[in-house]
């Protein structure tokens, strides 16, 4: 039996049937407004392979939210791509008067079909869809950049989205960018001219699996949570209300990272994780595992299931946005006190002199930085080398770590580039790396903060940064900042001309 035939079968042995949205599940979505006869229909990878698995085995059809097009539409534009006849029924919302959320789109679709909707799965992009698959009783399954691959990973039951995540490890494949290397060289410019540009295009060929690497859409995560060390002064003069009022800034448009992203063109969302004073404020998702950490002092900043809570956090954000269409992900952070556990963390992965590791963070004067050196000595020397990660995750590190952590877990496992920021971000790529060796091929370091745990991290994951501008503010600016530099890099390699052209 095929790997393939494998996954066939699980579905159906859980399901009578399948639907599908189709923006972003089986062809690229189209800018909202696009005129029908301008609509260019580009199939999704790994659509065909899925479908045709599927097709005889499993009852499948189509529910797309639409304005416009009917059924018949809808019908039209993927029988152009020879990717309509397997669905013999096709709900358009538009001509039943009621959109999804609403999950009376998902229950015609079963009626349609001749089947329950509780033995349904539905595919799709977005939380409207979740919302309506739930509401309709209906599993649900977030689409992905590979929908065979997709379908492969949701036909095992694992106990949680992480544990999905870190079972199923594509790895990137370096064909691909040994290709997108003869393409690079085949460019009307001097050999290797583009530097570290023509080595981070390949990184990310190899990653997402393709000759012309893309680096857009690209959307940012930004997780934001308190640690208890920073309730007294001990480490930090900041006060722990800073996290939120960043946060708030954030979400009004206001902040390094919110100007950065703007900037860049970067979808920008904020998660709160673990804000310790008051609520998640107006634009920042709600996604509270508990208000902030234990001081690390105590031996034990989060509980097991605080850990596992964080991690499907970060799995789930990164599902979603990557479901959305997001083709390369950038992360960051905002959390006081956080670089007290980074350093703590990446001293334990690396094997760093804790003391040396030890920065000055948000900037703290001297008799400050010699307590958190203390501090950070203390945290590491408790813990045996051989720990498993993800107890020394829970003993040292933050709610807004482990959701990095899972964040960038997932993005690996679907074969999605993910941009890192500063310091912390690398402490949760560390423990990424000691959850699943070699994740960090996925990965992308954007520039090198002047922390000093940042140098030996940089090595244990053997990334190269892309620029060195003496950045320190975390929020994922670092990572936002070279975006325009990686998207030029790929537009030059779909773009330029080629040297048979001279």
């Amino acid at each position: 039996m095929t790997s393939n035939e494998h996954w066939v079968d699980r579905i159906c042995e859980r399901y009578d049937a399948v639907l599908f949205d189709v923006g972003n599940t089986l062809v690229e979505q189209s800018f909202p407004g696009t005129p029908l006869d301008e609509v260019k229909v580009i199939v999704l990878r790994g659509v065909v392979e899925a479908v045709a698995a599927l097709d005889g085995r499993i009852a499948m059809g189509l529910v797309s939210n639409t304005s416009e097009m009917g059924a018949s539409s809808i019908r039209k534009f993927l029988d152009s791509v020879d990717l309509g006849s397997p669905f013999p029924v096709i709900v358009a919302t538009a001509e039943l008067g009621i959109h999804k959320p609403d999950p009376a789109p998902l229950v015609e679709g079963a009626r349609q079909l001749g089947v329950d909707p509780v033995r349904c799965l539905y595919v799709g992009d977005n939380e409207t869809d979740l919302i309506a698959a739930t509401r309709a009783g209906m599993d649900f399954c977030f689409s992905g950049p590979d929908l065979e691959w997709i379908f492969s990973r949701y036909a095992r039951n694992e106990a949680s989205p992480f544990a999905r995540a870190r079972a199923f490890q594509r790895g990137v494949d370096a064909d691909f960018g040994i290709q997108c290397e003869g393409e690079i060289n085949s460019l009307a410019k001097p050999p290797g001219s583009l530097g570290d540009l023509e080595t981070a295009a390949i990184r990310i060929a190899s990653i997402q699996r393709r000759i012309d690497p893309r680096i857009d859409p690209i959307a940012a995560a930004v997780f934001v949570a308190d640690h208890g060390i920073a309730e007294s002064d001990v480490v930090t003069p900041w006060p722990w209300t800073i996290t939120k009022d960043i946060a708030k800034l954030m979400a009004a448009g206001k902040a390094t990272a919110s100007i950065f992203a703007r900037s860049s063109d970067v979808f920008l969302e904020i998660v709160n994780v673990g804000i310790a004073t008051g609520d998640s404020p107006e634009g920042v998702r709600d996604e509270v595992v508990r208000k902030g950490t234990f001081d690390i002092r105590s031996g034990q900043t989060m509980s097991p299931d605080d850990v596992l809570a964080a991690l499907d956090v970060g799995v789930n954000t990164a599902s979603r946005l990557i479901a959305g269409g997001s083709r390369v992900l950038c992360v960051g952070e905002v959390g006081i006190g956080n670089t007290t556990s980074a350093a703590a963390l990446i001293s334990w992965c690396t094997g760093l002199n804790p003391r040396v590791a030890t920065g000055v963070g948000s900037g703290i004067p001297e008799d400050a930085l010699e307590r958190k050196r203390q501090i950070v000595a203390d945290a590491v020397e408790s813990l045996d080398p051989n720990l498993d990660a993800l107890e020394v995750l829970g003993r040292i590190g933050g709610l807004e770590i482990a959701a990095m952590v899972g964040f960038m877990i997932e993005a690996a496992s679907v074969g999605v580039p993910v941009i890192l920021d500063g310091v912390i971000t690398l402490s949760a790529a560390c423990i990424a790396e000691k959850l699943c060796p070699q994740i960090s091929a996925s990965m992308i370091a954007s520039h090198q903060s002047p922390e000093p745990a940042t140098v030996a991290a940089l090595e244990f994951l053997g990334l190269q940064p892309l620029v060195n501008l003496g950045m320190r503010v975390g929020e994922g600016t670092g990572a936002l900042a070279v975006v325009p530099l990686l998207r030029s890099m790929c537009n030059a390699i779909a773009e330029m001309a080629r040297l048979t052209d001279l």
